[in-house]
């Protein structure tokens, strides 16, 4: 069988389905059965005389709820939000109250070095 190299497009006798190494370019390539009926699936590899069939992966679980969507009050916008209590509009950029998670609440900024006893407090002027 006649095969081309995917790398470099040069074309190179094989015996059959397989791994087989360019010898232009080093390039491995894979070729797969061919049958009466056309090509083998896409994306599916020849397997060894004699190894176990490979397994089906199973699909992903459905989730328990489904995602939340709310809409913009500005623009009608709709979007899917996570457990937060506030969304930024992707469209518009509004603030927007989804009714579930917590609300953020900025914490004060610590001062780097705080005053400590000892020392005198900064004196203001008095008027």
């Amino acid at each position: 069988m006649i095969v081309r190299c995917g790398a470099c497009r040069t074309q190179f006798e094989v015996a059959g389905a397989g791994r087989f190494s360019c010898p232009s370019c080093g390039s491995v390539n894979v070729v797969r059965n061919q049958t009466a009926t056309g090509p083998a699936s896409a994306g599916a590899y020849p397997t060894a005389p004699g190894a176990p069939p490979t397994p089906e992966t199973p699909a992903p679980p459905q989730p328990d709820r489904p995602s939340p969507r709310i809409n913009c009050p500005e623009c009608a916008f709709t979007f899917i939000v996570g457990d937060i209590a506030v969304a930024t509009c992707p469209n518009c950029g509004t603030e927007v109250q989804t009714g579930s998670g917590v609300p953020f609440v900025p914490e004060e900024p610590v001062a780097a070095n705080p005053p400590s006893d000892d020392e005198d407090p900064v004196l203001t002027e008095e008027e």
